[in-house]
C-alpha cells in the first residue's frame, strides 16, 4: 500500500496490431454495481456546514499530510507555505512535504531557511506532478493527505474546513476537492468540471465572475476534484492506484476521478476550502508545445483505460475519426507543402516509357513538412500512445478488475459532453459520419464559450 502508481509491465508495442489490444474481448465481463448514495438527492451525505466552530464547542481535527510540488517555482512555493503555516494551529498535526522536481532557482536552500518544519523530498530531475506526488504520498503515512498547487494561496479557514470535509463524509467518498478562483478572488478558476467524449476536460464557469454561474454546493458530487486543492483519504487514493505516473501532469486528476466512480466510490466538493490560484505558472515554464502534448496522449490514455467493455466499443470509432479528422485539417492548412497531401493520385499525367520526366516532377515537386506545432503535437501525442500500447492495456485491465459501477449509470449522473475545441472541429462535429459514430450514451452538446471564457475578464472594480 506504500506505492502510489498503478503499476503494468514495461513492454511496449507499435502497430495496428497493438491499437487492437485496446479493444476488450466480448467475453471479458466485471461485476457491476449500482450507486450507493446515503441520501437521496446529489447532495448525499452533505458535509457539516458550519464555517466554524465556538471555542467551547470547537473539536481537534485530525492530522493530516499537505502535499506541495515544487519546480524552479521559489516565490510561489514560499508564499504558498506562508498561508499554509498560518493554518496549521486549527488541526491537531500538519505534516508540510515539498517535493522538489529538479528545481535550478534556488528552491530548496530558500525554503529550508525560511521553513526548517518543512519536510524537503528532492528528486534531482523532474518527474512532473503525478510523479512528485507518488514520492510524496509514499513518504507521508498521515490518514488523509491533501495535494496543493504551489502557485496557489489558500485561503483563512481552508485547512480545518477540507479536513473536516473528509472526516465527516461517508466511508464511499475517496476525495473532497476544494474551490479555486484566481488570485484577485473574482474569477472562477475551478467549481467542478465536465469531460468530453474523447477524454479531454474543462472548468465550468473558468474566468467567469464568482457567483455569475451556478455552482455546485457543499456535499454535491463531482465526477473529479481539481488535483490542485484537494483532500484524499490515502488508503483509498492508494488503493485505486493513486495518480498515473506517465501522465505528468494535466487530466490525472480527472482520471482519478472516473476511476473512483468505476470502484463504487465517490467525490465531493466543498466550495468553503479556498484557494487563490495563479493560473498556468507552471504551465507557462513547461511551455505550450509540451503541454499540449500532455493533453491529447492523456486524454486517450484515459479514454483507453477506463471506459468500459461494450462503450469502449462503442466510443472507439467517434474517438479516432476525430483525432483523424484534427490532425488531417492540421496537417493540410498549416504547414508548407500540405497541397502536395491534397493530390489525386497520378494527377500529373502518365510518365513517360523510360520513366525519365516522372522522376523529373518528382523531383522538383514541394514536398510536405511538418513545421507547425499543433500538428506535431498530435503527431507526438499518437506516437506515445502507440509505443505504449501494451503498457495502457495491461493499465486498463488494473482499473477495469476495479469496477463496481457501470459507466452508463455515472454518465447518466455527469453527461458526456462534445464540445468543438480545436479548429476544424466545427465541421466535424456537424458531419453526418460523426453524428453515425457518436456513442449512444449520455451526452450535452455544447459550445465552448457555454463552458468557460476562452479570453481572460478584467477583474470587478
Amino acid at each position: 500500500m506504500g506505492d502510489a502508481r498503478l503499476r503494468p509491465r514495461t513492454s511496449v508495442a507499435g502497430g495496428a496490431a497493438a491499437i487492437a489490444r485496446f479493444l476488450p474481448q466480448a467475453a471479458h465481463r466485471h461485476e457491476q454495481g449500482r450507486f450507493r448514495c446515503a441520501h437521496a438527492g446529489s447532495r448525499a451525505a452533505a458535509i457539516d456546514s458550519r464555517s466554524a466552530e465556538t471555542p467551547h464547542r470547537r473539536r481537534v481535527l485530525s492530522a493530516v499530510d499537505v502535499i506541495i510540488i515544487n519546480w524552479n517555482g521559489r516565490g510561489d512555493t514560499l508564499a504558498c507555505l506562508e498561508a499554509v503555516f498560518a493554518q496549521t494551529a486549527d488541526v491537531e498535526t500538519a505534516t508540510v512535504t515539498v517535493v522538489d522536481n529538479g528545481s535550478k532557482d534556488g528552491s530548496i536552500g530558500a525554503i529550508a531557511r525560511k521553513y526548517p518544519q518543512v519536510r524537503l523530498l528532492p528528486l534531482g530531475k523532474n518527474y512532473g506532478f503525478t510523479g512528485g506526488i507518488a514520492a510524496g504520498i509514499a513518504r507521508s503515512p498521515g490518514r488523509n493527505v491533501i495535494f496543493l498547487n504551489n502557485d496557489a494561496v489558500p485561503q483563512p479557514g481552508w485547512l480545518a474546513t477540507l479536513v473536516r470535509a473528509i472526516e465527516d463524509a461517508p466511508a464511499d467518498v475517496t476525495s473532497v476537492g476544494g474551490k479555486i478562483v484566481d488570485m484577485s478572488g473574482q474569477l472562477i478558476d475551478f467549481v467542478g468540471g465536465v469531460m468530453t467524449f474523447d477524454g479531454h476536460a474543462f472548468q465550468n464557469g473558468f474566468r467567469y465572475p464568482v457567483g455569475s454561474r451556478g455552482e455546485p454546493q457543499s456535499g454535491d458530487e463531482l465526477f473529479f476534484p481539481c488535483g490542485g486543492n484537494m483532500i484524499s483519504r490515502r488508503e483509498a487514493f492508494l488503493s485505486l492506484g493513486g495518480f498515473d505516473d506517465d501522465y505528468f501532469a494535466y487530466l490525472e486528476d480527472v482520471d482519478f476521478g472516473w476511476r473512483s466512480w468505476l470502484a463504487g466510490q465517490r467525490v465531493l466538493y466543498e466550495p468553503r476550502a479556498v484557494v487563490r490560484h495563479t493560473s498556468s505558472a507552471t504551465s507557462i515554464r513547461l511551455g505550450d508545445f509540451e503541454r499540449g502534448v500532455l493533453f491529447e496522449r492523456n486524454a486517450l490514455q484515459t479514454v483507453l483505460k477506463n471506459y468500459e467493455d461494450d462503450l469502449l466499443r462503442n466510443v472507439a470509432g467517434s474517438i479516432f475519426y476525430a483525432y483523424l479528422h484534427r490532425l488531417h485539417h492540421y496537417t493540410t492548412s498549416r504547414n508548407p507543402g500540405a497541397g502536395e497531401l491534397k493530390r489525386e493520385p497520378l494527377s500529373a499525367g502518365a510518365p513517360s516509357r523510360n520513366g525519365f520526366w516522372s522522376r523529373v516532377f518528382r523531383g522538383r515537386r514541394p514536398l510536405a513538412t511538418i513545421e507547425d506545432p499543433l500538428t506535431a503535437m498530435q503527431f507526438r501525442a499518437f506516437e506515445w500512445i502507440v509505443t505504449h500500447a501494451d503498457r495502457i492495456a495491461d493499465k486498463r485491465a488494473i482499473v477495469q478488475r476495479l469496477r463496481r459501477r457501470s459507466d452508463r449509470e455515472i454518465f447518466e449522473r455527469f453527461p458526456l459532453h462534445v464540445v468543438p475545441t480545436y479548429p476544424g472541429d466545427d465541421a466535424l462535429m456537424s458531419s453526418p459520419l460523426f453524428r453515425l459514430l457518436r456513442p449512444d450514451v449520455a451526452s450535452v452538446e455544447k459550445n465552448l464559450d457555454e463552458i468557460m471564457r476562452r479570453e481572460p475578464l478584467s477583474p470587478r472594480a
